[in-house]
């Protein structure tokens, strides 16, 4: 498989006024299938959509959808790929998802009622020979970090919302976090060539192993 990041994710927040998140998407490609991690919501949808076109992408090629966890910055763009099954932890089925509010509510109903099809997985599963899962809870109930095996990047980490931005990685990894989060974020990357961050630019990981 070869990974192809259309869009590095970030943060946007005005105080009193306004607050944006838009999550890193990345897209992996192998001779059966299409793949995009996290399609990313309405704040990068054009970019998404830029990024596709110059790839003569259609939105009907994209037969995969890996969510790390299901909020709207990761998932919103999910219900435009008619033609993708989704696939996301278990534990997402378990929510209440109209306790988000009224508004709020019926957005996450509006994109599950979009999917053509979805698949659950669980800690220790492997998505398409490929995407290593690991259930890392301490976000989201239903979120999980992977990592998937590349022919360009070498190993990949998708830590997830668990390590947000560049900021959050080098706390953990000078010692100033020791919780069971930051424990798993230092094995994983001892193992791992290149971090995707979801509101951050990636690096890569042999100068921290």
């Amino acid at each position: 498989m070869k990974i192809d990041i259309l869009l590095e994710g970030g943060l946007i927040s005005i105080p009193d006024r306004a607050k944006a998140t838009f999550s890193t998407i990345a897209l992996i490609e192998d001779d059966m299938r299409r793949i995009l991690i996290e399609p990313g919501d309405y704040v990068s949808h054009s970019i998404l959509e830029e990024k596709l076109k110059e790839r003569n992408l259609k939105t009907d090629d994209i037969t995969d959808i890996v969510l790390t966890h299901f909020h709207l910055d990761h998932a919103y763009n999910s219900m435009f790929f008619k033609n993708a099954t989704v696939h996301i932890h278990e534990n997402f089925l378990k929510k209440n998802y109209e306790k988000f509010g009224m508004i709020v509510g019926k957005q996450y109903k509006m994109i599950i009622d979009a999917w053509k099809a979805f698949q659950t997985f669980r800690d220790g599963d492997i998505l398409f020979d490929k995407i290593n899962v690991y259930h890392t809870p301490w976000h989201a109930k239903e979120h999980c970090s992977f990592v998937v095996d590349t022919e360009n990047f070498g190993k990949v980490f998708f830590p997830g919302d668990i390590v947000m931005t560049r900021v959050e990685f080098y706390d953990i990894m000078r010692m100033l976090r020791d919780d069971e989060c930051a424990r798993f974020v230092r094995k994983i990357v001892n193992k791992c060539d290149y971090l995707i961050f979801t509101h951050d630019s990636g690096i890569f990981l042999d100068k921290w192993r």
